[in-house]
C-alpha cells in the first residue's frame, strides 16, 4: 500500500538546518560506505579460539565445534557466495547464508553490520512494493537488535550502526518508501504513549509493544529525564535510543562516533523532532521540538570538550547560533538568552564573539 504525506511545520529558514544536518552527518555516512568483502575477509575472519557460552544455541555451538578451524575457509567461500547470490537477485537464499555466516563468528562486529546494511539497503530498494521494502528493512533491523547484539551486548558500534537504521533509512527520505517506514514504525509504539509523544507506562499494550522492538520502558524513561519530553513517534528518537546505549561501551575514536550518533538525532529532534501529523488519516507533519534545546546543547559542549576539533567547533557554533533564533521567533525569549550564553565560550579567539542582537539577526560561524 502506498502513503501520501506531506511534510508541513518545518522552520523558514530549512536551507541552514539542512546544510547543518548534512555536516553532522557527513562522518555518518562514511563510517557505512565502502564496505568491501575484501576488507571483511582480510580484517574479520573467524578465528578457531571463540570461547563457547553456556548461552550458545545449540545450532550455533555445534557449527563452531564441528568445523574447529576450518571455519575461517567457510567463511572465505561464504562471503563469495553472497556476492554473487546479490548480483543474480537471490534474496531469500542470501538471507539464509548470512545467517550462515554470523553463526560461524558470531562476535565479529563487521559480519553483522555487513549483512543488515545489505538487506535494509541494498535489497530493500531492489523492491517495487513498498510493503516488501519495509519487510527488508525490518530484516536489517532486526539482525543487528536481536541476534547482533544478543552475541555482542557491549559491542559500541552495533549500537551506533542501528541506531543509523532508524535515523536514516527511516528518518530520512532518500527512499521513496520512507513514509511507509515512519507509519509502521509509528503504528508499532503509538499504543505505548501519552499524546505527546512521550512513554505512557500504563497503557495496557505497552509491555507487549516494548517487548517486540526489544526496548526497555526504564531506559526509555531514563532518556526523557536527560534530554527532555523526546517524541517516541519519531525514529530520530528511536535512533537516539540505540547510540545513547553504545556510548557506555565505547572507547578511543569509537568514543567520538557514538557521542556523534547520539548529539546527530538531538538536533534533528530539535529541529523536527515532534509528530504533529494523523496516524487516522495517514497524515505525517511535523514540527521542532525545542524543549530538546538546551540539554542538546550542553550534550554537544560535552563532546566538543573531548573533542575539540575545528568541525566540531563550527558545527556546535552552527547549532547554537539556529537555536537561539528559533527559540526568540518562538517567543522563549529567556530559554533562547540561556542557550546563547554557551555560545561566546567557544567562539575562536581570532573571531570577535557575536551579540545576542547580532545571533538574532542573521549571524553564522
Amino acid at each position: 500500500m502506498y502513503y501520501e504525506m506531506g511534510f508541513k511545520g518545518l522552520m523558514r529558514n530549512r536551507k541552514t538546518v539542512y546544510t547543518l544536518v548534512a555536516l553532522v552527518a557527513l562522518g555518518g555516512v562514511s563510517v557505512v560506505q565502502n564496505r568491501r568483502l575484501a576488507d571483511h575477509r582480510r580484517q574479520r575472519l573467524p578465528e578457531a579460539g571463540t570461547a563457547y557460552s553456556a548461552k550458545m544455541p545449540p545450532a550455533l555451538a555445534f557449527v563452531m565445534a564441528g568445523l574447529g578451524g576450518f571455519r575461517g575457509i567457510v567463511s572465505e567461500i561464504l562471503w563469495f557466495r553472497v556476492e554473487r547470490l546479490q548480483e543474480e537477485g537471490r534474496f531469500l537464499e542470501l538471507v539464509q547464508l548470512a545467517d550462515w555466516i554470523t553463526l560461524l563468528d558470531p562476535h565479529a562486529s563487521e559480519g553483522w553490520t555487513y549483512n543488515a546494511w545489505n538487506l535494509s539497503y541494498n535489497i530493500s530498494v531492489m523492491m517495487s512494493r513498498h510493503e516488501d521494502r519495509w519487510r527488508w528493512v525490518q530484516n536489517g533491523i532486526s539482525l543487528l537488535r536481536d541476534e547482533g547484539l544478543r552475541f555482542n551486548p557491549h559491542d559500541a558500534k552495533l549500537y551506533r550502526e542501528l541506531a543509523w537504521l532508524f535515523q536514516h533509512k527511516i528518518g530520512d527520505s532518500l527512499d521513496n518508501a520512507h513514509f511507509l517506514y515512519k507509519v509502521r514504525l509509528l503504528e508499532a509504539i503509538a499504543p505505548c504513549l501519552h499524546p505527546d509523544g512521550t512513554l505512557d507506562t500504563a497503557a495496557a499494550e505497552t509491555a507487549v509493544r516494548l517487548a517486540a522492538l526489544r526496548m526497555d520502558a526504564d531506559r526509555m524513561l531514563d532518556v526523557e529525564k536527560r534530554f527532555g519530553p523526546v517524541d517516541w513517534r519519531m525514529p530520530e528518537t528511536h535512533a537516539l535510543y540505540w547510540a545513547d546505549q553504545g556510548v557506555a561501551y565505547a572507547q578511543g575514536t569509537e568514543l567520538m562516533m557514538s557521542r556523534r550518533a547520539v548529539y546527530q538525532p538531538l538536533m534533528l529532534g530539535v529541529f523536527r523532532g515532534r509528530f504533529t501529523g494523523s496516524l487516522e488519516e495517514r497524515k505525517w507533519d511535523e514540527s521542532p521540538n525545542l524543549a530538546l534545546a538546551l540539554p542538546t546543547a550542553d550534550y554537544m559542549l560535552a563532546a566538543l570538550h573531548e573533542n575539540p576539533t575545528r568541525n566540531q567547533t563550527a558545527i556546535t557554533l552552527r547549532f547554537l547560533a539556529v537555536t537561539v533564533r528559533l527559540l526568540a521567533q518562538a517567543g522563549q525569549g529567556d530559554a533562547a538568552q540561556q542557550l546563547y550564553q554557551r555560545l561566546p565560550e567557544i567562539v575562536p579567539a581570532t573571531h570577535p564573539a557575536p551579540t545576542y542582537e547580532d545571533v538574532l539577526n542573521g549571524w553564522i560561524p
